[in-house]
């Protein structure tokens, strides 16, 4: 998959430093389609919640997927780059290393509800500023409560190492429609079947079918997310039926490609 390739002066990563941040410090913003920033890291946690639109997070290893449906949450020093889709509208909250600290150090991707919805809203600096501080600590110890119990949602996908197979696992992540069948996408590997498949199993956890079914159904995602119906992305995937989308969609995700939809 392509990475970001250039980082300006409103990446969030150049966020007020850690002396600056109260507990938790929301912001608003609407990126440009197919904006993007390189690798980079925060010394402050951040949640990141997609209002509209899609976005995909890289970690070491693995890429992430955020849609309306999810919140992301960062922890300080995890290196990440960023890459928006379409009719984005994003919200991010900055939170102090000490609040981070109870959250958890590693990326997750949670479940989002109306309540972690409310709360995160509650933390853009217009809403505060309105509060006594007593009632805003009240939010943020319910938010990180909230946070800390939120269930995990499997909208990721490790990222194969091995430079025989990587660039193709990077080419169907960023198409996967453009993938007729495993046999065409991997006939170019300089790699035996066998070897391929081991190699997947290695460094992903599953075989190159299961992979590509994966990637197809983050994909789908993000193209719901943006608004497009499942009936046009399920053809453009090469489904000859939004039923068989969907079918595939569930059996990846264990939810309904509607559930995606902006």
């Amino acid at each position: 998959m392509a990475n970001a390739n250039a980082s300006t002066p409103s990446d969030p990563g150049n966020a007020p430093g850690e002396s600056r941040l109260p507990r938790y410090l929301g912001e608003a913003v609407r990126p440009r389609s197919g904006e993007s920033y390189d690798w980079h890291d925060h010394d402050f946690g951040q949640l990141v919640y997609a209002a509209f639109g899609s976005m995909y997070v890289g970690t070491p290893g693995r890429v992430l997927l955020l849609s309306p449906a999810m919140l992301l949450w960062i922890p300080p020093g995890a290196k990440h780059w960023m890459r928006y889709g379409a009719n984005n509208e994003l919200h991010y909250v900055d939170v102090s290393q000490e609040e981070s600290a109870m959250i958890g150090a590693d990326c997750r991707i949670m479940a989002m509800t109306p309540l972690l919805s409310a709360l995160i809203s509650g933390t853009m600096p217009d809403k505060e500023s309105g509060r006594a501080s007593d009632h805003n600590e009240a939010l943020y110890d319910l938010l990180r409560h909230e946070l800390v119990a939120a269930p995990d949602v499997p909208l990721s996908l490790a990222m194969p190492r091995d430079h025989r197979i990587r660039r193709f696992a990077e080419a169907a992540l960023d198409d996967p429609g453009d993938v007729e069948s495993v046999e065409s996408w991997l006939a170019e590997v300089p790699a035996s079947r066998k070897t391929i498949e081991r190699l997947f199993i290695a460094e992903t956890g599953m075989p190159p079918s299961r992979w590509l079914r994966q990637a197809r159904a983050l994909h789908a995602i993000s193209r719901l997310a943006a608004g497009e119906k499942v009936s046009s992305v399920a053809f453009d995937m090469g489904y000859a039926s939004s039923s068989a989308f969907s079918y595939m969609f569930r059996r990846t995700l264990g939810r309904s490609p509607s559930d995606f939809c902006a």
